[in-house]
């Protein structure tokens, strides 16, 4: 990490002074987004959140220290993808990116989508979807055969109520956020063992990403046991995300987290460099298709 980094050139999170850790080469962010005002917001959006530019993000990741990121369609947008796709030109190939579509999307489009960097939709279950659960099956079809995958935020009392549809989907199957497994007792939530159980089929990874959605400390400690077990347990099958610019929280007007200590905290649980390896870098280039190239 650059610690050396101010406030003021930092948008969207609370900075500390922290010992810096070294991330592995090629190291990617899987969660990030931007908002650009120059695209409208979908007429039914109530947040009218602030800009969080591609050149805002530049010195975020420049901070932290990674390569690689992956942006995601925030539901600002609806299935209005233009934003992304002007994100994705301007980074170039260390991108990848998450596009929302429906299921009236055709072929065209998917491939005009695919040719920018697109490698996966992304079903958000929460405020301002227009995307259903009816909408699961027919476009994990359709994205399965171009070797995509299907991305989805939901909690996680929406998730086991998903359950028998999200063992059908075809694929690749990405869970936002760990799940969204609630505090003071996240693994008794029986979308605990759901994860496992998807996990356990070999296609579904973990995106360990927005740790203070459920967490109740703003060091994110209490998080510990779950992401520990995520990142042992599961290995093969874990990415990180910073979900900059959390635009949750920048709706809710609540105080920014610190990036730099929660990215500290989860390389420190990871324990070992094999672990950071599989996390930062090898899971996020098998799952998005980064190579030598883009770094």
């Amino acid at each position: 990490m650059n610690n050396e980094k101010t406030e003021a050139e930092i948008k969207y999170s609370h900075i500390t002074s922290l010992p810096g850790v070294v991330l592995p080469a090629n190291s990617c962010d899987c969660h990030h987004h931007i908002f650009d005002r120059r695209y409208p917001y979908a007429p039914d959006d109530k947040r009218n959140l602030p800009a969080a530019t591609v050149s805002d993000y530049r010195a975020f990741k420049h901070w932290l220290g990674f390569t690689r990121h992956v942006l995601v369609q925030p539901s600002s947008y609806g299935a209005d993808n233009r934003c992304l796709l002007d994100a994705l030109k301007s980074f170039g190939p260390v991108a990848r990116g998450e596009a929302v579509v429906t299921d009236s999307v055709s072929d065209a489009e998917l491939d005009w989508l695919a040719a920018a960097g697109v490698t996966g939709i992304r079903f958000n279950f929460g405020a301002g979807s227009i995307t259903t659960p009816e909408m699961l099956l027919p476009l994990a079809a359709r994205v399965a055969e171009r070797g995509w995958h299907v991305q989805i935020h939901a909690t996680a009392d929406q998730l086991w109520e998903l359950r028998a549809l999200l063992t059908q989907l075809p694929g690749r199957l990405v869970i936002d956020h760990f799940f969204r497994l609630p505090q003071p007792e996240p693994m008794s939530h029986p979308a605990w063992k759901l994860a496992w159980d998807l996990i356990g089929t070999g296609r579904c990874w973990v995106k360990l990403s927005a740790l203070y959605h459920q967490s109740q400390r703003d060091d994110v400690s209490d998080m510990a046991g779950v992401i520990k077990g995520f990142l042992h347990e599961a290995t093969e099958r874990v990415v990180w995300g910073s979900d900059w610019p959390h635009p949750n929280l920048i709706s809710a007007n609540k105080k920014m987290p610190d990036d730099a200590l929660i990215l500290s905290n989860i390389f420190h649980w990871a324990s070992n460099d094999r672990v950071r390896q599989k996390l930062f870098v090898d899971n996020p280039a098998e799952l998005y298709g980064f190579n030598s190239s883009s770094s």
